[in-house]
Protein backbone atom coordinates (compact mmCIF):
# COMPACT_ATOMS: atom_id res chain seq x y z
CA UNK A 1 0.00 0.00 0.00
CA UNK A 2 1.60 3.74 -1.13
CA UNK A 3 1.79 6.18 1.53
CA UNK A 4 2.60 9.80 0.54
CA UNK A 5 3.64 12.63 3.28
CA UNK A 6 3.92 16.16 2.50
CA UNK A 7 7.75 17.43 2.30
CA UNK A 8 9.16 20.70 2.60
CA UNK A 9 10.39 21.31 -0.81
CA UNK A 10 14.05 22.72 -0.46
CA UNK A 11 14.53 20.16 2.13
CA UNK A 12 12.40 16.71 1.09
CA UNK A 13 14.23 15.09 4.30
CA UNK A 14 11.45 17.11 5.97
CA UNK A 15 8.20 15.70 6.83
CA UNK A 16 4.96 17.67 7.77
CA UNK A 17 4.36 16.00 11.61
CA UNK A 18 2.16 13.83 12.16
CA UNK A 19 0.25 16.57 14.38
CA UNK A 20 0.90 19.04 11.81
CA UNK A 21 2.52 21.67 13.60
CA UNK A 22 5.95 21.66 12.12
CA UNK A 23 8.40 19.73 9.63
CA UNK A 24 10.97 17.65 11.15
CA UNK A 25 13.40 14.95 10.14
CA UNK A 26 12.95 12.51 13.25
CA UNK A 27 9.06 12.90 14.54
CA UNK A 28 6.71 10.76 12.84
CA UNK A 29 5.48 12.01 9.52
CA UNK A 30 1.95 12.45 9.09
CA UNK A 31 0.82 9.91 6.60
CA UNK A 32 -1.90 10.40 3.73
CA UNK A 33 -3.36 6.73 2.60
CA UNK A 34 -3.49 8.20 -1.02
CA UNK A 35 -1.94 11.28 -3.48
CA UNK A 36 -5.45 12.68 -3.41
CA UNK A 37 -5.96 12.83 0.15
CA UNK A 38 -2.75 14.89 0.71
CA UNK A 39 -3.35 17.17 -1.70
CA UNK A 40 -7.03 17.91 -0.50
CA UNK A 41 -4.94 18.21 2.80
CA UNK A 42 -2.53 20.77 1.17
CA UNK A 43 -5.19 22.66 -0.23
CA UNK A 44 -6.88 23.07 2.70
CA UNK A 45 -3.98 24.54 4.82
CA UNK A 46 -2.30 26.40 2.46
CA UNK A 47 -2.47 29.42 4.16
CA UNK A 48 -2.32 28.04 7.91
CA UNK A 49 1.57 27.70 9.23
CA UNK A 50 3.45 26.05 9.09
CA UNK A 51 2.73 24.99 5.39
CA UNK A 52 2.02 28.92 5.24
CA UNK A 53 4.66 30.40 2.61
CA UNK A 54 7.13 27.32 1.92
CA UNK A 55 6.77 25.20 -1.02
CA UNK A 56 5.61 22.27 0.15
CA UNK A 57 5.33 18.61 -2.27
CA UNK A 58 3.48 14.99 -1.86
CA UNK A 59 5.93 12.54 -2.18
CA UNK A 60 5.89 9.01 -1.27
CA UNK A 61 7.07 7.67 1.27
CA UNK A 62 9.02 4.31 1.14
CA UNK A 63 10.00 4.21 4.94
CA UNK A 64 6.46 3.92 6.12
Amino acid sequence: MQTFVIALGAAPHMKLSQAGDGFTATDAPMAFDSHQAAHDYLVRHTEDDPLKGVRAEIIEDLSL
